[in-house]
C-alpha cells in the first residue's frame, strides 16, 4: 500500500513538472509571436528592401537559434535579389528536397516549408575555397497572397540541436511579415518609378506645347484658329505656321502613325527639319523630298512608323495657294459655293527615301476659307458603331463655312463628343482652319 501511495506521488510530480514545462513552453511560444509580430510590424513600416532584408535574416537567426542564413526575393526583372550571413543559395541548392529538385525550387514550387536534420553535407564557400559543414536546416518561403516571392534559409541550429515544428512555425510566421514587407518595398518603388515617369512626360507635355503655335493667329492678311486635342499626355499630331515673307505663309498639319512618347519624337524631328528647310526653300515640293529623306533615316530604327503631312504656302500677295498633300486627309478650299479638295502630292512621309511629290497650285481670294485636318477628327465612332467619316465631315465643314470660329469650335466639340463612344478609338485629333482677310 505504501509502494502504491509513493508511486501515485512520484507520478503526481512527475506530472506537475511536465505541467511546468508545458506552461513554460507556452509561454516562450506566446512570447515569441509575440515578438515577431513586433518586429514584422517593424518590418513592414520600411520601404527599403535594402533595410528589409537584413532585418529580416537577423531576426530569423535570432529566433530560431542558427548559426547563418539567407534571405532571398525572386526577381521577375532579373537576378534575385538576397542578403546573405555565412550561407549562400548556392550552397543550398545543392542540399535535394526529393528526387534531383533542390529544396530552393521545392519551396518556390509547393509554398511549403521544410526541415532537415542530421545532415551532415559539406560544401565549399563560393569563391572561398574553405569547407562549411551544414548539420541541419530549416527553410520557409515569403509568401504574399499565396505567392511566394522568396525564400529565407537557415543552418546549424546552436548546440547541434535540431530545428523543431516550433522553428517551423516561428520562420513562417516571420516569413509572412517579411513577404508583407518585400511586397510594401516593391509597390514604392513601383510608385516612385511611375511617380518619376508621370514627371517626364508632363515635362515633355510641356515641351511639346511649348513648340506648337497658339490656337488663334491673327495677321493683317489672314486668320488662324485650331482645334487640338491629344489622346494622351504628349502625341503625334503636330500644325504648325510659318510667315516665310510678308505675306507669305507656311502651313504644316501632320500625323505621326503613332502615339505616345514615339510619335512625340519623331513629330519634334518633322517639325525642325520643315523649319529648317522652310529658311531657304526654292518650291514647296523641294521641302516636302527634304523633310522625307530626314525622316526616312530618324524612322528607319524604328521599323513601320510613317507620318503624313500637309503643306499649304499661301501667297496672299499673288492670292495663290500652293499644296502638296503627303498621304494626309484631302484639305478643303471653301470659295463661295464651292468645295476644292487638296489632294495632289504624293505618299505618306519616311518609308520611301526616293518619292517625289507634286505641288498644286489654287487661287484664293478673300473670304476663302482652308481647312486642315487629321484623321482623328473623322475615324471616331458613336454609340450605334457608326464611324463619323470623311464625308460626314466635309458636310459639317459646308454647313458650318460661315459661322465664325467660337461657333465653329463648339459644334465641332459637340459633334466630336457624340462620336467618341469607343475610347479604343480615340486618337490625336487636330483641325486647322485659314481664314484669308486680304
Amino acid at each position: 500500500m505504501k509502494d502504491s501511495l509513493e508511486n501515485i506521488f512520484q507520478i503526481g510530480e512527475a506530472l506537475e513538472e511536465r505541467l511546468g514545462q508545458l506552461e513554460d513552453n507556452l509561454e516562450e511560444q506566446i512570447n515569441k509571436v509575440v515578438d515577431i509580430s513586433r518586429i514584422g510590424s517593424v518590418f513592414t513600416s520600411y520601404l527599403n528592401m535594402d533595410v528589409v532584408l537584413p532585418m529580416v535574416i537577423e531576426t530569423g537567426l535570432r529566433i530560431v537559434k542558427g548559426e547563418v542564413g539567407e534571405v532571398t526575393i525572386f526577381s521577375l526583372e532579373g537576378e534575385p535579389k538576397s542578403v546573405s550571413w555565412g550561407l549562400s543559395s548556392k550552397m543550398v541548392k545543392q542540399i535535394k528536397a526529393d528526387g534531383d529538385e533542390n529544396v530552393i525550387e521545392y519551396i518556390r514550387r509547393t509554398g511549403e516549408s521544410l526541415v532537415k536534420n542530421d545532415l551532415d553535407f559539406q560544401t565549399e564557400v563560393p569563391g572561398g575555397g574553405s569547407v562549411v559543414t551544414i548539420n541541419s536546416l530549416i527553410i520557409s518561403p515569403l509568401k504574399a497572397q499565396d505567392k511566394v516571392v522568396g525564400v529565407i534559409s537557415i543552418a546549424n541550429k546552436e548546440d547541434h540541436d535540431d530545428f523543431s515544428d516550433e522553428d517551423k512555425f516561428s520562420l513562417e510566421m516571420l516569413g509572412s511579415f517579411a513577404a508583407v514587407a518585400v511586397r510594401n518595398a516593391e509597390l514604392h518603388r513601383e510608385a516612385l518609378a511611375n511617380q518619376k515617369i508621370e514627371h517626364e512626360l508632363q515635362i515633355a507635355e510641356n515641351v511639346q506645347k511649348t513648340l506648337m503655335p497658339k490656337k488663334k493667329i491673327c495677321h493683317e492678311e489672314l486668320e488662324v484658329n485650331t482645334y487640338h486635342d491629344q489622346a494622351g499626355q504628349v502625341g503625334g499630331d503636330f500644325y504648325d505656321i510659318i510667315q516665310i515673307a510678308r505675306g507669305k505663309y507656311l502651313i504644316v498639319v501632320a500625323d505621326v502613325s503613332n502615339k505616345g512618347i514615339p510619335a512625340a519624337l519623331i513629330m519634334t524631328s518633322a517639325r525642325s527639319y520643315v523649319r529648317a528647310g522652310a529658311e531657304n526653300m526654292t518650291s514647296l515640293a523641294e521641302l516636302v523630298t527634304k523633310v522625307n529623306k530626314h525622316l526616312c533615316r530618324d524612322i528607319e530604327p524604328l521599323g513601320s512608323m510613317f507620318v503624313t503631312m500637309f503643306f499649304g504656302l499661301i501667297d496672299v500677295n499673288q492670292h495663290k495657294l500652293c499644296s502638296v498633300n503627303a498621304g494626309h486627309p484631302p484639305g478643303f478650299l471653301l470659295h463661295g459655293d464651292n468645295v476644292a479638295e487638296l489632294k495632289t502630292g504624293g505618299s505618306f512621309i519616311g518609308q520611301f527615301d526616293d518619292m517625289e511629290f507634286i505641288e498644286d497650285e489654287i487661287d484664293i481670294f478673300p473670304g476663302d476659307k482652308l481647312i486642315v485636318y487629321t484623321d482623328g477628327i473623322f475615324e471616331c465612332v458613336n454609340a450605334q458603331g457608326e464611324m463619323l467619316g470623311l464625308s460626314k465631315t466635309k458636310d459639317f465643314v459646308i454647313k458650318n463655312r460661315n459661322a465664325d470660329w467660337s461657333e465653329f469650335s463648339e459644334k465641332l466639340q459637340t459633334l466630336l463628343e457624340e462620336y467618341s463612344y469607343d475610347e479604343g478609338w480615340v486618337d490625336d485629333t487636330t483641325l486647322l482652319t485659314v481664314e484669308i482677310i486680304k
